[in-house]
């Protein structure tokens, strides 16, 4: 099997980190035979700064048209705007998927975040209204659904600012059918929906949709569990969960709170779309780090794996997720936010020595 993979190493740290994920994947092409071929697309900040040529409609229709997957290093914003958003808006990307688990410390919890990315409050649906009588329309567009508001806003006291939150049975019923069949195919028996219904009543689709979802998956158990009670879970005991699925605000917060407990070093994430989807890192570009080869590239070679794992290569990228782990537990690599010395480079070239040593 050959596998064509666009690659945006971004900005600051994000080249460096690319350079020694693409190694890791060369490796697991060679020693489970498949092939890869990398795409390289200069689009960031740096590369504006340097021509004023932005990611554009033409080249996303190439990656369309020939590529499996987009793997992205780190960015900064350009415009108001970093280039895995305009990835994930061109390409309709309905979730954001989060691995969460304790690498090197001790504790239990192993469990995929699913993030509904479109809906809720997200949509751009906001105003503000001024004291006395305004007449506003809000038109809002997503992959499911179309709405246009019209609204006559009659304000006695004060200036005013409004977010219209919004969920589609559509959306809701995609995002829990792909919940499921998560759950599904990593052979798990639970999957626990967050909301905040008890406060927010259009939270109700939410848990309607995952409760209609859940019945054509008898093996798979369905948990509801408000956001109050899920935020102090993560910490006190997160090895209750398997798979979590989180509306699009309380997603963005608990994948944050997420990212605390397992360590920035090691976030990543999946943008998960019909056709093409996105993986990178989840940390920031650390532009005064860059070129200096000190930035643990696990999250990046994490990232990389959760790619192999969606076109298809699920062994490699199940080998590359357990070298991660011995190389952490071992001690003997540490890069300097793991109070060691080792190099970038060297933290990648010792996974890849273990994905050696433990390939049958």
């Amino acid at each position: 099997m050959k596998y064509k993979i666009a690659v945006f190493p971004g900005d600051g740290v994000g080249p460096e980190l690319v350079s020694e994920g693409v190694k890791v994947i060369e490796k697991a092409a060679e020693l489970d035979k498949f092939e890869v071929e990398f795409v390289r697309y200069p689009y960031g900040a740096e590369h504006y700064a340097e021509t004023l040529e932005l990611l554009d409609e033409k080249t996303l229709k190439e990656i369309k048209s020939s590529c499996n997957a987009v793997y992205c290093g780190t960015f900064e914003n350009v415009n108001g705007q970093r280039v895995p958003s305009i990835i994930r808006n061109y390409f309709g990307h309905f979730a954001s998927l989060m691995p969460v688990r304790l690498l090197q410390n001790a504790g239990n919890a192993d469990f995929l975040l699913v993030r509904e990315t479109t809906e809720e409050f997200f949509a751009k649906s906001c105003g503000k209204a001024r004291n006395g009588k305004n007449r506003e329309q809000i038109e809002v567009s997503s992959n499911a659904f179309k709405a246009k508001f019209g609204m006559s806003i009659d304000i006695k006291g004060s200036e005013i600012a409004y977010q219209i939150g919004m969920l589609s049975r559509k959306g809701c019923e995609r995002i829990a059918r792909y919940a499921f069949e998560l759950a599904k195919r990593k052979n798990k028996k639970k999957v626990t929906a967050i909301d905040k219904s008890n406060m927010l009543e259009f939270h109700g689709l939410w848990k309607e949709s995952f409760e209609k979802i859940s019945k054509e998956y008898q093996e798979i158990s369905l948990e509801l569990e408000l956001a109050d009670s899920a935020a102090m879970n993560f910490i006190r005991q997160p090895e209750k969960y398997e798979i979590v699925a989180a509306t699009n605000l309380l997603g963005d917060i608990l994948g944050d709170l997420a990212t605390a407990v397992q360590g920035l070093s090691f976030a990543c994430r999946a943008s998960i779309g019909q056709e093409i989807s996105m993986f990178e890192p989840a940390h920031g570009s650390a532009p005064k780090l860059k070129g200096k080869g000190i930035v643990n590239p696990i999250a990046t070679i994490w990232a990389a794996s959760l790619m192999l794992d969606s076109v298809g290569e699920q062994k490699s990228s199940l080998l590359i997720e357990k070298s991660i782990e011995r190389v952490l537990k071992e001690e003997k690599t540490r890069t300097q936010d793991l109070n060691g010395n080792n190099t970038t480079s060297e933290m990648a070239d010792a996974i890849i020595d273990k994905f050696i040593e433990i390939h049958d």
